[in-house]
């Protein structure tokens, strides 16, 4: 984990590798708060499985309702371990969604430190 002072710092993000092309970075968020990344990642994953159609609640989603599993990848994250979460979809696009301990560049977007609570960035 990257400690800035005495305070921890992580990241999150979603990053789409495309068989053919470039990585397309979808933005992310940096914070204080490792419940905040779990929190940040979970609720991506909810957009992207409805926005590829997935049933409610299926397969590698279903991990993102349980509260024993959130707390077990919040306790990893504190620990130092990636939280991933990685789906393809049917013209083999990766959607790679990350919790990670840091506070170095992740993507392309929203280096640095978080300011205040959380910054948050979005792909343009």
């Amino acid at each position: 984990m990257t400690v800035e002072g005495d305070v921890a710092v992580y990241r999150a993000e979603l990053v789409v590798h495309r068989p053919s092309g470039p990585s397309i970075d979808l933005g992310g968020v940096v914070t204080y708060s490792p419940r905040r990344a779990v929190r940040w990642v979970r609720t991506r994953a909810e957009q992207v499985a409805q926005q590829l159609g997935m049933p409610h609640g299926a397969g590698e989603w279903g991990w993102l309702r349980d509260q024993v599993d959130f707390g077990r990848a919040v306790g990893g994250l504190m620990s130092g371990n990636a939280v991933t979460l990685t789906v393809v979809d049917a013209e083999g696009c990766a959607y790679a969604l990350v919790a990670r301990p840091g506070g170095g560049a992740v993507g392309t977007y929203g280096n640095g430190a978080p300011q205040s609570q959380g910054a948050t960035w979005l792909a343009a």
